[in-house]
C-alpha cells in the first residue's frame, strides 16, 4: 500500500519521498509475511531491499544544493567599506568664469587663518632689529618693515581673492574685481621692497629702486583705471614680468659678481613658480600652476628673511 500522495487527484511526491514510501511499503510486507506465516523467499527480499536504497539515493541527489548560510550574507569587510570621497566641486571665478581648482588659494588661506605668517614676520622684524647697528638704524628697519608688510598684504588679497567662495562674504563681481586690483598690486610691492632691501645690502644705489617704485606705480595706475578690460590685465602683467626679468635679474647680476650671493638663491626660490604661472602648466583641476606659484612666493619671502637675518650676523 502507498500513502495518499501517490493515489490519483494528488500532487506526486518528490523522489526522496517516493523513495521513503517505498521502504515502507518494503517493511510493511515484511512485518505481514511474519504474522501470516509465509515465507518471502531472500532473493526476491534482498532484491527488493537494493531497489529501495538506490531509489532513495538517487532521490537524495536530486534534491537542489542549498548554499552555505554563511554565504548568503555578505561578508562584514565588504559591506562596510566605505566609499571614496567625492572631489570638492568649487564655483567658478565671477569674472573670468574659469574654473576653482580644489586647493586654489589653500597655501595663503592656511597661513592667514592660523596666523602662522604675520607671527613669522614679526619675529624677522624684531630678530633684526636686535641686530642692527644703531647708525643708520631707521632706514633699515624701514625697509625690513615694508618687506613684511608687502607680503603679508599681498597674502591677505590672496587669500581673500582665491578662497571668497569660503568667506562670508562670498562670490561676487564687485568683490573679486576689488581684490584681483590689490593682488596686482601687491605682487609688484612684494617685487619693489625685495629689490629696495637688496640694493641695500649690496650697496649698489638707488637706481634700481627708483625704477621698480616707477613699475607700482603703473600697476596700481593700470589696475585701478584699466582693469577688468583685456588691455589692462595685459598691461599690469607685462609690467610685473619687466620688475622681476629685468629689475631683480639684474641685481642678481651684480650679486653674482659680488661677495654676497645670497641674492641669486632668493630669485631661483622666485623664479620656479613665475616660469610655471607665465606657460600655465600644470593644468589640474587639483592643484596647478597657480598653487605652485603661491608656494614660490612664499619661499621666496622666507628665503630673503633668512639671508638677511644671515647678514646681518644672527646665524
Amino acid at each position: 500500500a502507498l500513502p495518499m500522495s501517490t493515489r490519483s487527484g494528488a500532487q506526486p511526491s518528490p523522489p526522496g519521498e517516493l523513495a521513503s514510501a517505498q521502504a515502507y511499503a518494503l517493511s510493511h510486507q515484511i512485518h505481514r509475511t511474519r504474522w501470516t506465516g509465509h515465507i518471502m523467499p531472500s532473493r526476491t527480499f534482498l532484491a527488493l531491499l537494493a531497489a529501495a536504497r538506490v531509489s532513495a539515493w538517487r532521490g537524495h541527489l536530486r534534491r537542489p544544493l542549498q548554499p552555505p548560510r554563511r554565504q548568503l550574507q555578505p561578508r562584514r569587510a565588504e559591506a562596510a567599506a566605505p566609499e571614496p570621497p567625492a572631489t570638492e566641486v568649487r564655483p567658478p571665478y565671477a569674472l573670468s568664469g574659469l574654473e576653482r581648482p580644489t586647493y586654489r588659494g589653500t597655501v595663503m588661506g592656511f597661513l592667514h587663518d592660523t596666523g602662522a605668517w604675520y607671527a613669522l614676520s614679526a619675529a624677522y622684524v624684531f630678530a633684526a632689529l636686535s641686530r642692527l647697528p644703531r647708525p643708520g638704524r631707521l632706514p633699515a628697519l624701514a625697509l625690513r618693515t615694508a618687506l613684511v608688510a608687502a607680503s603679508s598684504f599681498s597674502l591677505y588679497i590672496t587669500d581673500r581673492y582665491h578662497n571668497a567662495d569660503k568667506r562670508r562674504e562670498g562670490v561676487s563681481e564687485d568683490g573679486e574685481l576689488a581684490n584681483l586690483r590689490c593682488d596686482y598690486v601687491g605682487i609688484s610691492l612684494v617685487l619693489s621692497t625685495n629689490l629696495w632691501l637688496w640694493s641695500r645690502n649690496l650697496g649698489i644705489g638707488p637706481r634700481l629702486g627708483l625704477w621698480s617704485a616707477a613699475a607700482t606705480a603703473h600697476v596700481l595706475a593700470q589696475s585701478v583705471a584699466v582693469v577688468p578690460r583685456y588691455a589692462g590685465h595685459v598691461a599690469v602683467k607685462l609690467t610685473l614680468a619687466t620688475q622681476f626679468v629685468g629689475l631683480l635679474g639684474a641685481l642678481v647680476i651684480v650679486a653674482a659678481r659680488s661677495a654676497v650671493p645670497a641674492c641669486a638663491a632668493i630669485y631661483a626660490a622666485y623664479a620656479w613658480g613665475f616660469v610655471l604661472y607665465a606657460f600655465k602648466v600644470p593644468k589640474d583641476a587639483v592643484w596647478g600652476y597657480h598653487e605652485y606659484f603661491h608656494a614660490s612666493n612664499i619661499l621666496g619671502n622666507v628665503m630673503s628673511m633668512g639671508f638677511d637675518l644671515y647678514l646681518l650676523g644672527l646665524f
